[in-house]
């Protein structure tokens, strides 16, 4: 083996924590984005939220107020996508640093400020004549705490309440049970055997107290424990005679012992789950499609010969339901084909999904991150970046003052360089989120342009786009299109759609005019929407209809695309 020494010269790219925090918030949705300045708000003390009533400039360095229009050009995002952002000096001083100073001086100075403040706007509120305003918050129940109480109104034993509300709490949120009943039943008799152990130690207790009242004696700190004492009289005590005989010792049988649980059997777990199904809604707690919508048809109070008719398919004729086998159906039941129309219409109103998918009923809301609206007088397109809801940044004075008083000199080398790097994070992230709301608006004026009939005109004259295009036009990376596109939204005068929206692949048409795969798409469920029900098209059939439209696709692409947009084959959509 022979050893050697090189000399090589080689390129490498890296990424300083400064930019990697930027591509971070540049990817950030709105709401996210007010998350995480509000938490750098909360951990770094030289960075303040200000308010609109104090004037603050938005033109300096070190202020940022969302809401103004950020002016851009190429110059001011260059390839690198990241500004280099200039370091302030900290003037060391040359004389000995005392580290004996007091460490809680520089939160004193810190917060001195903040407490005038304070005191301002507790002045500016005494002077106010009127009662502040109290918010009560509405208490709101889930769907299995509303079950619960249902069960408690049940005549029940003990043990079956208890195993009511274990099968309760394992169904998920679309109200199915997909847990084995003899686990849920192994779980309650584990939780019965626990809560009669606590009741025959605090018996135990109690009957000590009686039978020895005096407590000072100091041979109670070897007793026995009550818990362990009742472990031992379960146990059976036996030994073996002289003729090898097993002899049992019976425990004296105390008469005022308390009454305890039964452990519940699987016998009992089929009961209660068939009362739980009958419970508000209906089918809650079923383990199949089936068994829901049986439980929701028994629910009838009095029904109709439809709704008899439609409990008897589901029991007896569930697998030719599902496949829409309508003639063997008829010629089960011997029926006519109105009636059997009339109980399969019955079937669909039923509700699927008893748990309405969420036990804790919420609402999803899309916060959009742009807005785009059209001038009526020059018919331009106005585009604003929605940062109302971040909160208004300013550098805390705290840091230039500190540096002009005399307590500076007592801090430490670690303490200096703490309070520097704070001081020029806060700066970073000012400028940061400045440059990300630029980037923003080139990104969506660079959609915007490119899919102008799309405001224009509406989703049916879409445009085929890649993010190649919007990095080509715009001279970003194509990285950088893609972290802005990622979870944002745009609100329109046709609707909020995701930036995603707007980017798809295009097919030729038979004029040689590339077109949107989402126009063709939706194209396509529209030829489905107006098809006869008795005798649905088929992809072929589709794909001579959208040839008729001047769209040449294959019958392949067609399936494709309808199983895109999860609409079953035809004999599946088929209806009487």
């Amino acid at each position: 083996m022979k050893l050697s020494l090189d000399l090589r010269t080689s390129l490498t790219q890296t990424l300083t924590p400064q930019q990697i925090q930027y591509l971070k918030l540049l990817q950030l949705p709105l709401v996210q984005l007010e998350q995480a300045v509000r938490q750098e708000i909360e951990q770094n003390p030289m960075l303040d939220e200000s308010t609109p009533d104090e004037g603050v400039n938005p033109t300096a360095a070190d202020e940022y107020e969302p809401g103004d229009y950020a002016e851009f050009s190429s110059k001011e995002i260059p390839k690198g996508e990241i500004d280099t952002f200039e370091e302030s000096q900290v003037e060391t001083p040359s004389s000995k640093v005392d580290d004996q100073g007091d460490p809680f001086e520089f939160y004193r100075l810190l917060w001195q400020d903040d407490t005038i403040n304070m005191k301002r706007s507790r002045t500016h509120h005494d002077t106010e004549d009127e009662d502040p305003e109290y918010f009560q918050v509405r208490d709101t129940l889930s769907l299995a705490d509303e079950l619960i109480q249902q069960i408690r109104l049940l005549s029940l034993n003990k043990e079956e309440y208890i195993l009511g509300e274990q099968i309760i709490g394992n169904v998920d949120n679309d109200g199915y049970l997909r847990r084995d009943l003899i686990e849920i039943v192994d779980e309650t008799n584990d939780i019965i055997n626990n809560l009669n152990l606590q009741v025959q130690i605090k018996h135990v207790e109690e009957s000590r107290k009686v039978n020895s009242p005096v407590t000072d004696n100091p041979s109670r700190e070897y007793a026995v424990s009550s818990e362990a004492y009742v472990l031992a009289k379960n146990i059976s005590i036996s030994e073996i005679d002289e003729n090898g005989e097993i002899v049992e010792y019976a425990e004296e049988e105390d008469t005022e012992a308390p009454e305890l649980i039964r452990n519940v059997t699987i016998e009992q777990a089929e009961k209660i789950l068939l009362q739980i199904q009958k419970l508000d809604p209906p089918g809650f707690g079923s383990r199949s499609v089936q068994e829901c919508l049986i439980a929701q048809a028994k629910a009838i109070p009095k029904p109709n010969a439809a709704q008899k008719l439609a409990l008897e398919i589901l029991e007896n004729a569930y697998e030719s339901f599902t496949m829409k086998h309508y003639q063997a159906m008829l010629k089960q039941f011997q029926v006519t084909e109105d009636y059997l129309r009339e109980a399969i219409e019955f079937i669909r109103k039923l509700n699927p999904k008893p748990g309405g998918l969420d036990t804790q009923s919420t609402m999803n809301t899309i916060i959009p991150d742009f807005t785009i609206e059209r001038d009526e007088e020059t018919d331009e397109l106005l585009i604003n970046v929605n940062d109302s809801r971040i909160p208004i940044l300013k550098l805390n004075k705290a840091y230039e003052l500190l540096k002009k008083d005399a307590h500076y000199k007592a801090f430490n080398k670690e303490t200096k360089e703490w309070i520097r790097n704070k001081f020029e994070d806060a700066k970073f992230l000012i400028q940061a989120i400045r440059q990300r709301k630029s980037t923003m608006v080139k990104v969506m004026t660079a959609i915007a342009g490119l899919q102008r009939d799309f405001f224009e005109h509406g989703p049916s004259s879409l445009k085929p786009l890649i993010y190649k295009n919007v990095a080509d036009d715009t001279g970003l990376d194509i990285s950088t299109v893609c972290r802005i596109v990622n979870g944002k939204y745009v609100q329109t005068e046709y609707g909020t759609y995701e930036l995603k929206f707007f980017f798809s692949e295009s097919l030729p048409s038979e004029d040689g005019e590339d077109v949107s795969t989402r126009v063709i798409k939706q194209v396509l469920k529209d030829i489905i929407d107006a098809e006869p029900k008795d005798k649905p098209f088929s992809d072929d059939k589709i794909g001579k209809e959208l040839k008729k439209k001047g769209y040449n696709v294959a019958r392949r692409t067609v399936a494709k695309y309808r199983e895109q947009l999860k609409i079953p084959v035809a004999r599946l959509r088929k209806e009487l």
